[in-house]
């Protein structure tokens, strides 16, 4: 009993402080691995280390408090009404922590984007569904992809991560799509329903052989329907603040939903709500909360600028994002079935002379982008050409050599 008791205190994440400092030890891991794929771009050549393919509603809906000084102990609550037909819906979404464990933060994001790189690396990338209880791995293979090295803190603190997933509670109404039955549930579940680890007692007297993870049936469900964001992998670990980790998802599926548009506008409050953040009612205040994942934003090229307008702001999608559609469009045929390769032809069409599709290449290319060379490459087009295209097609030639 003694035992026992000790070991849950270890487990136990009382002390936001250390929490927090392996927050930070996790961001650095992976802004390291960033660092060591541009300096030896070979190994940029794994197709499955480009992209990451959370579950769809990992970034619409909150679920992680960012704000490393905010009381974990208090629930997330949403409530919004939208007009379905002619009548009025209430969408309601609540996250309850557990009384132990807290609300999930940033560590527990990292994990869970690991279990969802699992799960496509190991099923659906293969034509396969998600098991019942998937594997997890070795801890030394699963410490490699959060970008750590094994050891008893580490350890501890990820195990206690896993069982916070499992404890942290999800309510939703009409707010979560389950996308295999086509319908919005009302229902409360856990994202991971249940987690093994290699070597604790089942319960049965005996061991676990190997460490698994059960996602709930509405997760596995969507996960098998491969209702999946599409995320680059490298651009999300380069992000260094928690705010611009989580913002640059969700403009990435409001940007692309608002495409018939220059720009996305959102309200203040809704953005926060959505961010997991505390609000303001203090204009001052609310742009220098959002101001440095902005400018990150702004100076990675993902946003092409932002306009407060009074508590709105409008974001202006840059050409990272406009890159990004590429990618997108190709992963989302691998997911269908479709050839792994995407041939774009420079065929004419009747209104808009060169095929669309070859827009995001050729911004890439006008903004003088590191992988502008790379991406001409795949397609067939040499910069000579891309240059007249741009040309053709009005893009602004923003390169040093233009």
């Amino acid at each position: 009993m003694d035992n026992n008791n000790r070991k849950l205190k270890v487990l136990s994440p009382a002390s936001n402080s250390s929490l927090a400092g392996l927050e930070d030890l996790f961001s650095q891991a992976q802004a390291n691995k960033v660092t060591k794929l541009e300096a030896n771009p070979s190994r940029q050549a794994e197709p499955q280390a480009s992209l990451l393919r959370p579950e769809m509603h990992m970034f619409l809906w909150p679920y992680f408090v960012i704000d490393k000084n905010a009381d974990r102990s208090k629930p997330i609550k949403i409530i919004e009404f939208v007009k379905v037909g002619d009548e009025k819906l209430a969408r309601r979404w609540e996250v309850t922590p557990h009384s132990d464990y807290g609300m999930p933060g940033s560590l527990d994001c990292n994990v869970l984007l690991a279990l969802y790189e699992i799960a496509y690396d190991d099923y659906l990338s293969k034509g396969l569904e998600v098991p019942d209880m998937m594997p997890i791995g070795s801890w030394r293979s699963f410490m490699k992809r959060l970008g750590l090295t094994v050891s008893g803190r580490t350890q501890t603190q990820v195990v206690t991560a896993l069982k916070r997933l499992v404890h942290t509670t999800c309510h939703s109404e009409n707010s979560f799509l389950d996308k295999k039955n086509t319908l919005y549930v009302t229902e409360s579940f856990s994202l991971i329903q249940a987690v093994g680890l290699k070597g604790d007692l089942n319960g049965n007297q005996e061991r676990i052989k190997d460490s698994f993870v059960s996602f709930h049936p509405r997760i596995q469900n969507n996960l098998n329907a491969r209702y999946l964001m599409i995320l680059d992998r490298s651009f999300y670990n380069s992000l260094k603040t928690d705010i611009a980790k989580h913002l640059y998802p969700l403009l990435s599926y409001w940007f692309y939903r608002s495409r018939d548009k220059e720009y996305w506008r959102v309200d203040y409050l809704w953005l926060v709500n959505r961010l997991g953040l505390k609000g303001t009612d203090t204009l001052w205040r609310a742009k220098r909360q959002l101001q440095k994942a902005n400018e990150e934003l702004v100076s990675k090229g993902f946003i092409f600028k932002y306009e407060w307008d009074s508590w709105g702001i409008q974001y202006y999608p840059g050409p990272v994002f406009n890159g990004e559609q590429l990618r997108r469009s190709t992963a989302k045929a691998e997911l269908k079935g479709s050839p792994k390769q995407l041939t774009l032809t420079l065929s004419k069409d009747s209104d808009n002379g060169v095929h669309d599709k070859l827009l995001p290449v050729l911004n890439i290319y006008a903004q003088g982008l590191p992988m502008a060379e790379k991406e001409l490459a795949k397609h067939g087009i040499t910069a000579e050409q891309a240059r007249t295209l741009c040309i053709e097609r009005n893009i602004p030639l923003n390169r040093l050599d233009a």
